[in-house]
């Protein structure tokens, strides 16, 4: 049985796979815990909904849609972004109840979602490889 592709790009797997396990990434003053490979696909449960790691955005915005009835939300600077947007975020990881995201439609920019916030987001870079080279990494 092989491994299911993850969407997201090679660079960023095997600089992942060079962290290790339990990786911290420290960026715009959160810690973000890191998820490795494996889990990425383990599946998660939010309010009776399942779907792999990766895909937990998903979830977090239909609850919120249910719950609040909106359709989209705002960035940092005030610009509305769609909650359909935000459903195909990738999340990488998390910073307490935050999750840490890409868009794979936006060349793999790097977002924080706040879904205990209402669903606001804040874009912390025009792509993962930015990130990568800006975030400080500890275990």
């Amino acid at each position: 049985m092989s491994t299911p592709k993850l969407n997201l790009p090679e660079n960023y797997l095997k600089w992942l796979r060079r962290l290790g396990d339990d990786a911290y990434a420290t960026f715009d003053g959160c810690e973000y815990e890191l998820a490795g490979r494996e889990d990425l696909l383990e599946l998660v449960q939010i309010d009776e909904n399942e779907a792999r790691y990766i895909d937990q955005a998903k979830l977090f915005v239909q609850s919120i849609v249910e719950a609040a009835g909106e359709s989209r939300t705002v960035d940092q600077a005030g610009n509305e972004i769609p909650f359909s947007r935000i459903s195909s975020f990738l999340t990488i990881g998390y910073d307490n109840e935050d999750l840490l995201c890409v868009d794979p439609a936006d060349g793999f920019s790097v977002w924080r979602f706040y879904p205990s916030e209402g669903g606001d987001v804040k874009k912390l870079a025009d792509s993962l490889d930015q990130w990568m080279n800006q975030v400080k990494i500890s275990d």
